[in-house]
């Protein structure tokens, strides 16, 4: 029987916030969720051949840096958000690229009617970005929310599955 890497692969980062400490969301201001990958259900074991890291945890940034121009990532992020005034709107997005070349990937998610200090969990969207350009890939990738009053977020994780590109 022979072995034949993985080229496609996946990475579960799974963050240790909780409810006790969760990432403060100050309103109408793009707030990093952070990720510091040391949860209890992270998953590294099917890292595509050739990655060793899809996210900086010191930082909770995307890292595509070992990906090839021409590959694609799928994203499904984990988190719940607490907002402080109900009917609040709730934005997401994506920072990519660096300096003169920095844009950004943007979608709202909606406003949260069900009540202030209602915990809502969002956690199956996934998200598709390819390795376009250089300025996208060789550089990190944030992970935002905007929320227009504020708020409170626990960060569960993210998963990033990578698919290879035919190069």
């Amino acid at each position: 029987m022979s072995y034949t890497p993985n080229f496609n692969g996946f990475a579960d980062y799974n963050d240790t916030a909780t409810s006790v400490t969760p990432i403060v969301v100050p309103a109408n201001t793009w707030t990093t969720i952070t990720n510091d990958g040391i949860g209890a259900f992270t998953n590294l074991d099917s890292l595509p051949f050739g990655v060793t890291s899809l996210m900086d945890t010191s930082t909770g940034y995307i890292n595509p840096t070992e990906l090839d121009i021409g590959d694609s990532i799928i994203i499904r992020n984990d988190y719940q958000i607490l907002p402080s005034v109900n009917n609040s709107l709730l934005k997401f997005r994506y920072e990519l690229g660096n300096g003169a070349g920095l844009y950004q990937l943007e979608t709202i998610i909606g406003r949260l009617d069900s009540g202030s200090g209602t915990p809502y969990r969002l956690a199956l969207k996934p998200d598709f970005i390819y390795m376009g350009d250089t300025n996208t890939r060789d550089n990190f990738i944030k992970i935002q929310v905007n929320l227009e009053n504020s708020g409170t977020l626990i960060n569960a994780g993210s998963v990033i599955q990578v698919i290879k590109g035919l190069a």
